[in-house]
C-alpha cells in the first residue's frame, strides 16, 4: 500500500507527539511517585538523567521522522523525501499549537 507524503508526514507527527505524551505522563508519575515516598534525587544525577533521555529522545524522535525519507532518497525519490519531511514538520506544527492552545485553555480556566 502507498501513502502520500501527506499521510506518512501525519503517522510520523503522530507518532512523536505519542512518545512525547507518553514521556511526559511517564516522568511526572515518577516525580509523584518520589514526592509520596520522600525520596531525594542528587542533583548529579538528575543532570546525567536529563541528559540520557534528550540524546535517547532525539535517537527515537529522529528514527521515527528521518527513516522513512532516508529510504526514498536512497530509491532516488529525493524530492518525495523532502515534502515527507515537510509534511512531518507542518503536521508537528499543527500538534503544537493544538496541543499548546489545550494546555493554555486549561491553566485559564485552572483545571
Amino acid at each position: 500500500m502507498k501513502f502520500s507524503s501527506k499521510v506518512i508526514g501525519i503517522i510520523q507527527a503522530a507518532g512523536i507527539t505519542l512518545y512525547v505524551s507518553l514521556f511526559g505522563i511517564f516522568i511526572q508519575n515518577i516525580k509523584q511517585w518520589l514526592a509520596l515516598h520522600n525520596i531525594q534525587e542528587h542533583p548529579i544525577l538528575g543532570i546525567i538523567l536529563f541528559l540520557l533521555t534528550f540524546i535517547v529522545s532525539a535517537l527515537v524522535c529522529g528514527s521515527i521522522v528521518f527513516t522513512k525519507p532516508i529510504l526514498l532518497f536512497f530509491d532516488g525519490k529525493r524530492v518525495e523525501a523532502f515534502k515527507v519531511v515537510l509534511w512531518s514538520l507542518l503536521w508537528l506544527t499543527i500538534f503544537l499549537i493544538v496541543f499548546g492552545t489545550i494546555g493554555t485553555l486549561f491553566v485559564i480556566k485552572g483545571l
